[in-house]
């Protein structure tokens, strides 16, 4: 009879027991394990967080999942109803980073200050070039005009020939004068953007003077995939991108291409066929290959083909109509580039792995004549290769680790050749003389380095990093590509310290090189107005980076506050003379300046990011300091407004900044404009959807145009290339993505 009164009790003592799950912003959690202790027995929570279990009210229950700390909860006296609130990890990809050492680590763990452009930022931005994304992390991003024919990008003070460019860690090197094509960079199969400030030599090597930016690209893991975006930003830009693959076993295969075009505009009135923006389109083709022989050797090939052409416009009189038409200005700027890559990894175990990558770049700059086999103007062209930059790079690193230290060397060698040509019209005559002093010549410039990085976890959870790299140049090689006894030497350490009440405390110094292009060094070219002229004697650039930083990071929010000053020596620039604009070096260029980045996730739908700079260059050359704001800052507001629509507001400011004339500071002439500070402000609505998501709305919204472009001084030269007011809308349609 006892044993029967225990069994009815224990029958009537398990009841159901009804809930949600949520995060801390009291967001719905779904596909939350939920067990009770010491049983077989659990369920699992749906979209909406809801749950329901049988159990006794003297048992526990345990909630688990992946990216949540785990919860357990006894004592359940009122079973009717239970929320229950879990604490984020803070273990999404976003938050792992790999340029500042070269290995994958939490953000909060790395010893150089790290800022991510996400994927979702990415996404909900409506662009389609790396150069405008790369605002949501250094609003300071200026267009300068250039003395080459050619638009320099300066990012917080420096040419980007200054700051290197990676691809999944690979160096992009396709380039004009020492500066990045921003056209070959696009955004469509980009899965987040990795930004460091700072020098980054020892690791990452030349170039790496103010930073480093690196794109990692998305790895999708389904066995099938396909993915098209299109984007209307006229008369910007338009674009149509396709990321598809396959990826079945040990086998991953990624086709991408991607067509952006423009019909160019013009915001000033001067003339009425030189546009600001020149009507231009490019394509990109690449393949991916990936093949797993097996657990510890893996293998990568890619392939990039890219093709870009400008097209301009002129007016000339024709003798067979008597009238004005209109016809090409010939010669049309076209631009290639191909890339090859093998990398091949050997990963002996999780602490322990060989790297060897071998590059390839040929970017070739060529002049086309529309009308070179017609003399009436009827299209009849043909093109010609005006220069062409032969990259090949080879890379081997081993890394390995021991409890809490972890160690890297690599070796790296590069061989650069520059060719450039001589073109003759079809009577044999000169149309267009190489850079090279009107010679079919090639120049050569080869570099090596050995490099080390070692980094440390104390006991304390603190970090602490040092690198060293050794590197030679020109014809200084010990045997033809070691590098020498003679070879210069750069150092980093980088210290992080983690306090009690979540602030990080960073303290980096780090020394930088950058070694002068082929064309800075050779170039003669007397085909060009003003002339241009090389300077074989030129040094390195060389910069001593220190900064000390602040950030806090969590689920909710994100701050940091870094102070740097960045002294640069033998910095490489162009001066005006009798003879045209010469290459040299200048010694007093300083760049002090404070970055903040702040985000705070507001309530379950609202988030804000602020990024702001203040920059700070001396020097005694104005063609250096022109183009630099001390103030910027970026302000990005989203809110959602029903389940399926959320409104963003994108706020940018530039301060004003100053322009540079060179030609007309040799003369005596007023040199320098002065242009005026302004702010662009962005609206639009995202509407996300399991296979399309559409973003549409009105960039510059309050129709900003510098007011300078009427007038008389320089009118092409502005604070803003913007369009202003446009309407834009951007579709991306999505098929059977799944990404590591």
């Amino acid at each position: 009879m006892l044993y029967i009164f225990v069994f009815i009790s224990f029958i009537f003592s398990e009841q159901l027991l009804k809930g949600y799950v949520y995060d801390s912003l009291k967001n719905p959690i779904k596909d939350v394990n939920i067990e009770v202790v010491g049983s077989s027995d659990g369920t699992i929570s749906n979209n909406d967080g809801f749950f329901i279990i049988k159990l006794n009210k003297k048992e526990t229950l345990k909630f688990s999942h992946i990216a949540y700390y785990d919860k357990e909860i006894s004592n359940l006296d009122n079973l009717s109803n239970l929320s229950v609130f879990l604490e984020n990890k803070d273990v999404s990809i976003d938050r792992i980073v790999v340029t500042s050492t070269k290995s994958a680590r939490h953000i909060k763990d790395t010893p150089v200050l790290t800022h991510v452009i996400s994927n979702r930022e990415i996404e909900n931005a409506s662009y389609v070039g790396v150069k405008d994304m790369l605002e949501i992390a250094m609003p300071n991003v200026q267009m300068v005009a250039s003395n080459h024919g050619d638009d320099r990008v300066k990012l917080q003070g420096l040419d980007n020939k200054y700051l290197t460019f990676l691809v999944d860690g690979d160096r992009v090197t396709g380039e004009y004068a020492g500066n990045l094509d921003f056209s070959m960079l696009n955004l469509s199969n980009v899965d987040r953007i990795e930004v460091i400030e700072g020098a980054m030599s020892t690791l990452y090597g030349s170039s790496a003077v103010g930073g480093v930016i690196n794109v990692i690209t998305k790895k999708n893991t389904s066995p099938f995939w396909l993915n098209i975006n299109l984007l209307s930003d006229e008369p910007l830009i338009k674009s149509i991108s396709l990321d598809s693959g396959v990826n079945f076993a040990n086998f991953y295969y990624n086709l991408f291409i991607v067509n952006k075009k423009s019909e160019g505009y013009d915001l000033t009135p001067q003339s009425e066929f030189s546009k600001t923006l020149d009507e231009h389109s490019d394509l990109t083709f690449q393949h991916q290959i990936r093949y797993k022989l097996n657990s510890k050797n893996n293998f990568e090939f890619l392939y990039k083909d890219y093709a870009s052409d400008i097209s301009k416009y002129m007016q000339v009189f024709d003798q067979s109509s008597f009238s004005n038409i209109v016809v090409f200005d010939a010669p049309l700027n076209r631009y290639t580039d191909y890339v090859k890559k093998i990398k091949y990894n050997f990963k002996k175990s999780s602490d322990e792995s060989l790297n060897i990558r071998f590059f390839n770049e040929r970017y070739s700059k060529l002049y086309y004549y529309p009308y070179y086999f017609s003399n009436d103007f009827i299209e009849d062209g043909t093109e010609f290769k005006q220069g062409s930059l032969n990259h090949q790079e080879f890379n081997l690193e081993y890394d390995i680790k021991y409890d809490l230290h972890k160690f890297l060397v690599g070796f790296e060698y590069i061989d650069q050749k520059y060719s450039a040509y001589n073109i003759y019209d079809n009577l044999g005559e000169f149309l267009h003389e190489s850079i090279f002093s009107g010679q079919n010549e090639t120049k050569i410039y080869k570099s090596s380095s050995l490099y080390f990085h070692s980094q440390f976890s104390l006991q304390n959870k603190n970090q602490i990093a040092f690198g060293l790299r050794f590197y030679d140049s020109g014809d200084d090689f010990l045997i033809d590509f070691l590098p020498s006894k003679n070879s210069k030497v750069l150092s980093s350490v980088s210290f992080l310290i983690k306090g009690d009440s979540g602030f990080n405390h960073r303290l980096t110094y780090s020394s930088g090189y950058r070694n002068p292009s082929i064309k800075e060094l050779y170039y003669e070219w007397t085909d060009h107005e003003p002339n241009i002229y090389g300077n074989p004697d030129l040094k390195s650039t060389k910069n001593n980076y220190l900064s000390l930083s602040l950030d806090k990071r969590s689920f909710l929010s994100d701050f940091s506050i870094d102070f740097y000053t960045n002294s640069i020596s033998n910095m490489i620039s162009t001066e005006y003379t009798e003879l045209g604009l010469e290459y040299k070096n200048y010694n007093d260029v300083s760049i002090n300046g404070i970055n903040v980045h702040y985000f705070r996730k507001i309530n379950k739908n609202s988030n804000l990011k602020f990024v702001y700079n203040f920059t700070d260059a001396s020097s005694s050359s104005n063609e250096i300091l022109e183009g630099i704001s001390k103030h910027a800052f970026r302000l990005n507001l989203s809110q959602k407004i029903i389940d399926k629509l959320r409104l963003v507001v994108n706020v940018k400011y530039l301060g004003e900044k100053n322009n540079f004339n060179q030609e007309q500071d040799w003369i005596g002439a007023n040199s320098i404009k002065v242009l005026e500070d302004y702010f662009l402000t962005d609206l639009y609505f995202i509407v996300p959807e399991k296979n399309i998501d559409v973003n549409f709305g009105i960039k510059n919204i309050f129709n900003y145009k510098d007011s300078s472009r009427f007038g008389d001084f320089s009118p092409d030269i502005l604070s803003s290339y913007d369009p202003g007011r446009r309407f834009f809308i951007q579709l991306e349609f999505k098929f059977n993505n799944k990404y590591d």
